[in-house]
């Protein structure tokens, strides 16, 4: 089982834009209508993004496990709701909020609550505080330069971009007064391919050589993003996603659904860590 919630660990690929050659359908009540395009949306999103040096987000995600059939069946619940600050060269991110878990003591399935508070920095490394001690450790150097690697190939929003370019017809296109509105709603395995080499280094980074999506069933991918019609900038990303997949003759059911609300751009020149968390974090085990 430990190796099952390693392998759900791995984080979805963001979709983020396509292109086509029509304009934004107006939505109910809109009045300030735009006559460009997916494809010109796609383009200036693109240059806007290369603009982009900070940025600070919310998330809120929920997500729901269930491992096996019958009296073997094991449930997960956990919720997460995350405020984070990013600048993204050199890359440095602090990201605090709290997990709401299940309580494994417990026989009654009570959840409990775990804050979060972590700092990563390029030149410093990767700093987390451990809620059951309030006191910091820092990873190893090793596998901070994989989680680094995985965080600046994710960055590249202009990548993930060019790889949805052959999924034009998928995407829904509208707008209201103040954004284009872009709607991925697919099922079936169709989109494998646009997280297959994500998943791929993902696997590698964590020292798994089994590829789950050899394994894997897509019933729903649904991705909502808002683009502001003035800015270009994304604004908020929905995305909601049900798969299987099997791990270790397992049959593994989950349900992701998350909302990251992006609210301030370029405005940190720097993220600093506290000297006294850098002088006193604990090594963790290698």
């Amino acid at each position: 089982m430990k190796k099952v919630f390693k392998v759900l660990s791995v984080g979805a690929l963001a979709l983020t834009l396509a292109a086509c050659n029509s304009s934004a359908t107006p939505t109910k009540d809109t009045s300030k209508k735009s006559d460009l395009t997916l494809e010109q949306v796609y383009d200036k999103a693109v240059e806007r993004q290369a603009d982009i040096k900070s940025v600070s987000a919310t998330m809120e995600m929920s997500q729901k496990t269930k491992a096996g059939s019958g009296d073997q069946a094991v449930e997960i619940a956990m919720d997460s709701k995350m405020e984070m600050d990013v600048i993204s060269d050199p890359l440095a991110a602090h990201i605090t909020g709290s997990m709401t878990v299940p309580d494994m003591a417990s026989e009654d399935k009570k959840t409990m609550d775990m804050p979060i508070d972590m700092y990563m920095k390029k030149e410093q490394g990767f700093f987390m505080k451990d809620p059951t001690t309030e006191s910091w450790f820092k990873l190893p150097s090793e596998q901070f330069d994989a989680i680094l690697e995985q965080t600046a190939s994710s960055a590249n929003a202009k990548e993930q971009l060019e790889q949805l370019k052959e999924f034009i017809g998928d995407f829904k296109f509208e707008q209201n007064d103040d954004a284009y509105i872009l709607t991925l709603d697919a099922k079936g395995d169709k989109f494998k391919e646009l997280i297959d080499s994500e998943m791929q280094k993902s696997m590698k980074d964590l020292g798994l050589e089994e590829n789950p999506l050899d394994n894997i069933t897509i019933d729903k991918i649904n991705y909502v993003l808002q683009i502001d019609k003035e800015t270009f900038d994304t604004e908020k990303m929905d995305m909601n996603f049900d798969l299987k997949m099997k791990v270790e003759d397992q049959e593994i059911s989950t349900s992701t659904k998350s909302v990251v609300t992006y609210t301030e751009f370029n405005h940190l020149k720097t993220i600093d860590i506290p000297q006294d968390i850098i002088d006193n974090a604990a090594t963790t085990p290698q």
